[in-house]
């Protein structure tokens, strides 16, 4: 089982630049814009959108709230490599809701964990994220259905 970091400092760093820019280009704002926006000097930020400062949560928390963005997906994003995650859970705080559920189990009933093997842990947790993945697929697909309604109008509307 690989619960190992899988990339290096400088690839988070890479990818938590690039999460950075993306967001702030499509937000609009220049560096000098969000510079202000965070309370930083200009050069604080443009070293902190470079990612030379690493992981610093309170600056990506901060970053976040401008361009209405997950902190916590952001993060993981430059964790796991994967730019796209940041985005994927901007709109809906995914990431964030995560952790607030993890914290929500822990302070209920977070001794139970202690009693689950690794193996147990993989099942729950994987059944967890395919209920996920099957509900987006029923809201796309009742989407889909919608939007074709709305298109072609009811057919039995048309006769009278």
């Amino acid at each position: 089982m690989d619960v190992s970091r899988t990339q290096n400092e400088e690839q988070r760093r890479v990818t938590l630049s690039l999460v950075l820019k993306r967001f702030r280009r499509r937000g609009g704002f220049r560096t000098a814009d969000m510079a202000r926006a965070m309370g930083l000097a200009l050069r604080t930020y443009q070293r902190f959108e470079k990612g030379s400062l690493g992981l610093d949560f309170d600056k990506i928390f901060s970053f976040a709230n401008v361009v209405e963005a997950d902190p916590w997906g952001i993060i993981f994003a430059a964790e796991f490599g994967h730019e796209e995650f940041a985005f994927q859970t901007a709109g809906n705080q995914g990431a964030s809701l995560l952790l607030t559920m993890l914290r929500r189990y822990a302070r209920r009933s977070g001794k139970d964990i202690a009693a689950l093997d690794p193996r147990s842990l993989v099942v729950v947790f994987g059944r967890g994220f395919e209920q996920i993945s099957k509900r987006a697929e029923r809201l796309n697909s009742d989407l889909e259905q919608w939007m074709f309604d709305e298109a072609f109008g009811d057919i039995e509307d048309e006769d009278d």
